[in-house]
């Protein structure tokens, strides 16, 4: 294994624990809160995001990207993408502000004005984030900034469930986002000592890959919450919130454990955007290994949802199992769309991304309009899980031309993972009889820890079969399953 791998690997397990920590304060808080709050409040919180979304698009600039592809990251290149995004942040929060009112009459949610009023200062604490933090996660050293993450996820998670339980409240959500940017921000600075200033220097280069970004990011957002903004749009705010609940919900997993692997990938994989050979290799590997961890728990999640959603989330949300079900398959080809999207800016090729998102957010756009005139939530949601793996084809061969990825390796690596799902699921139901004996927490874990364990004797033995054949098998069998094995017995 090469030392570049090793370190990838290394950093990989530092972030994924830190990250991991950050998540479970995250999903804690999401429990918390649908526990504690009715899909009205939901609702609200929806249409919040929805309109800052769309500023938060109009003025992201991927100063951050922007620094990570560059070889040596020079004073001045920080200093030029703080002074861009300071400025921007600043325009977004004032016209959040401004524009409050309007958001609130065109979503028909008289309670965003106030909402987005207070939500705006989030935007402001955003653009004195301290760019010179990208240096560290360029050089995979993550201990402080996940540290940094850590901390501040504790204190807004700890907010919004101290508020959530004690008033019931949307606000719970507000006030905890709004601590959340201040922290991150003011922590930036002390974690990394370099003292930015605005300047003139270098900010129109960086100008000309941030203009790209910063379309992409709007033409992004159609995909994003021109779902939401339908629904607000023809539908009652309690039938926006459960479809945000069920949403939302359904993302737990992927935000729990998945999010924190792909946050190391970027600047793993920009160290081999050079050759085209090997960064398909690591870009393949990278979708085999998220693949192998999410798959089986979209499979299970599904199976088991009926027991679920009801345990975790309380059982006023019963009726959003539907969406659910629903929602949770559609994660996972949001989470190979978003690996590759990045393959863009890794390769520099962000006009051509932005010519892409143009194309596939018009489309989606398309069909969700012509949807919405069913008047059925579900018909709605059902095209809606549809169109991310509609997304996921149109991505791998718009690449195509960039990178000699193929589409058809992908579905092969994937394969052996669905197939070792299914028979898992096969497992799980055998032993389904035993939800009338036992109740629904050990219910669960008893479904859980089988699920688990026969789903990595299914891949292992799997994966030492077609090892010979399949290098990226080789690859997941002697890295990440062997290693396994070699610990478990020396704990046995």
């Amino acid at each position: 294994m090469s030392s570049k791998t090793n370190k990838i690997l290394k950093a990989s397990f530092v972030l994924l624990v830190m990250s991991w920590c950050a998540r479970v304060f995250s999903v804690l808080t999401m429990i918390v809160l649908a526990r504690n709050l009715n899909e009205h409040d939901f609702g609200i919180v929806s249409g919040c995001y929805v309109v800052q979304s769309f500023f938060n698009a109009m003025v992201n600039t991927g100063g951050g990207s922007y620094l990570l592809r560059k070889k040596i990251i020079t004073d001045s290149d920080i200093n030029a993408a703080w002074t861009i995004n300071l400025f921007s942040k600043l325009f977004m929060g004032i016209a959040v502000f401004v524009l409050s009112d309007y958001a609130a009459i065109f979503l028909k949610i008289p309670e965003l004005s106030i909402v987005l009023k207070v939500m705006s200062l989030s935007a402001i604490f955003q653009g004195f984030y301290n760019m010179a933090i990208n240096i560290q996660i360029k050089e995979l050293n993550y201990s402080k900034v996940s540290l940094l993450t850590v901390g501040c996820q504790l204190v807004s998670s700890s907010t919004s469930m101290t508020i959530a339980i004690l008033y019931h409240s949307y606000w719970a959500v507000i006030i905890a986002e709004v601590l959340y940017y201040f922290l991150r921000s003011l922590g930036s600075h002390i974690i990394v000592q370099h003292k930015v200033k605005l300047v003139k220097k270098n900010v129109f280069t960086q100008w000309q890959f941030s203009k790209w970004i910063m379309l992409k990011g709007i033409v992004s957002y159609i995909k994003v919450s021109c779902d939401k903004i339908l629904i607000s749009r023809n539908y009652n705010i309690e039938q926006l919130g459960l479809y945000n609940f069920s949403m939302e919900s359904a993302s737990s997993a992927s935000n729990l454990i998945i999010n924190p692997i792909k946050e190391v990938l970027y600047p793993g994989l920009s160290e081999y955007s050079g050759n085209k050979s090997v960064f398909v290799d690591k870009i393949n590997k990278s979708l085999l290994v998220l693949g192998c961890i999410y798959m089986p728990m979209v499979f299970g999640g599904v199976f088991l949802s009926d027991v679920l959603v009801p345990t975790i989330f309380g059982y006023k949300w019963t009726h959003a199992i539907p969406l659910f079900n629903l929602f949770l398959p559609m994660t996972f080809a949001g989470v190979l769309v978003s690996v590759l999207t990045n393959i863009f800016t890794l390769t520099g090729k962000v006009k051509r991304q932005f010519i892409y998102e143009s194309i596939t957010s018009i489309i989606f756009l398309s069909v969700m309009y012509i949807s919405i005139q069913f008047n059925d939530l579900y018909y709605f949601s059902i095209l809606r899980m549809i169109m991310p793996y509609v997304m996921l084809l149109l991505i791998i061969l718009t690449l195509r031309s960039i990178i000699p990825i193929s589409f058809y390796r992908i579905c092969f690596l994937l394969f052996p993972i669905i197939f070792s799902s299914c028979i898992m699921i096969i497992f799980l139901k055998l032993f389904y009889f035993l939800n009338g004996y036992l109740n629904n927490v050990l219910f669960l874990i008893f479904e859980i820890s089988l699920g688990a364990i026969s789903y990595f004797l299914l891949i292992l033995v799997t994966s030492y079969f077609i090892k010979p054949k399949v290098y990226e098998y080789d690859f997941l069998y002697k890295t990440f399953l062997l290693p396994i094995v070699i610990k478990i017995k020396s704990i046995v």
